[in-house]
């Protein structure tokens, strides 16, 4: 049974609708998730309510853990796929959600590679919008699962040192999680080659480490991030292997620091970003990121549908 609390706002959009007590909710409400016998037990949170899964990008791990979490908390669920809709045919977005809109959906999760999608469809439905990536603006979700993978490996954020380690400039994921990283008292820096970095870096107000020895110095966690060969141009990296001498994670950083934990939000390229020997290592939780990704959307979609009329 759903319980009675409410978040901060009414959707999901970026992760600054999300106040400290929101994330302290949506924690403890995966928590306890987490807690039931298994984690499989379904729940009755969402019975009555219809989700629409529409992914206009790739994904794997987001949209199958959407899915599967709004499965176990008993919703009726579709998905709507971009590639083989009327989308190809002319149709507007606008038109395409009124279609959906008029099958009596409750809450759509939406994937866009048009930063501000989620916003403008927010904008245009009383239904309720989860933003699972809009171009290169925000990924909200992500940055949960990773927050919440700290709270519950370290027991707080506060003071932590946290590292995003990679393309920052194309990265959803990063802008998503400085904001909330911040949010819970984490410090933040960046390490990445100057042309994977944001043009403003002021307006970002984190820490800049210069080489990836550093970093792992510095840090009490590095989260990698995926380079986005589709975002960028050409002459953006000189090769793959030069970034990966400069900046991937391998072993011996590892050997330099024991303690050091390690994410990504994946997919990983293994031989680039990390050495595929880590892979196993106990402080490395990338594994361990999917698995909270469903009980952090159920919770989620738990306390977003205490926001609807029904």
């Amino acid at each position: 049974m759903a319980n009675a609390q409410t978040l901060s706002h009414p959707y999901m959009l970026q992760t600054d609708d999300l106040s400290r007590e929101d994330f302290k909710m949506i924690f403890d409400r995966a928590t306890y998730f987490i807690d039931n016998p298994d984690g499989k037990e379904k729940f009755d949170d969402l019975k009555g309510i219809t989700v629409a899964s529409a992914f206009f990008e790739n994904s794997t791990r987001t949209k199958l853990s959407f899915d599967l979490a709004a499965k176990r908390l008993s919703a009726d669920t579709f998905s709507f796929h971009a590639k083989t809709s009327s989308l190809s045919k002319g149709e507007s977005l606008i038109d395409t959600l009124r279609t959906v809109e008029a099958m009596s959906v409750d809450m759509y999760v939406v994937r866009h590679n048009c930063a501000g999608s989620s916003k403008f469809l927010q904008e245009n439905t009383p239904g309720i919008v989860v933003n699972a990536g809009d171009g290169k603006h925000e990924h909200p979700t992500q940055a949960l699962l990773d927050t919440y993978t700290l709270h519950r490996h370290f027991g707080s954020l506060e003071g932590l040192k946290v590292c995003i380690v990679g393309d920052i400039l194309h990265s959803r994921v990063a802008r998503s999680n400085v904001t909330a990283l911040k949010i819970l008292g984490a410090e933040v820096a960046f390490c990445a080659p100057g042309t994977l970095l944001p043009r403003r870096l002021d307006i970002w107000d984190v820490k800049l480490i210069e080489t990836i020895g550093e970093a792992v110095e510095w840090s009490d966690t590095l989260i990698c991030l995926r380079l986005q060969h589709e975002r960028m141009e050409s002459g953006i990296l000189p090769s793959l292997r030069e970034y990966s001498k400069y900046y991937g994670v391998t072993v011996k950083h590892f050997e330099q620091k024991p303690g050091l934990v390690l994410m990504h939000p994946g997919p990983v390229n293994y031989g680039v970003e990390l050495d595929y020997k880590i892979s196993k290592y106990p402080n490395v939780l990338i594994q361990t990121q999917v698995s909270h990704g469903v009980y952090i959307r159920m919770a989620l979609l738990s306390l977003l549908r205490n926001s609807l009329n029904k």
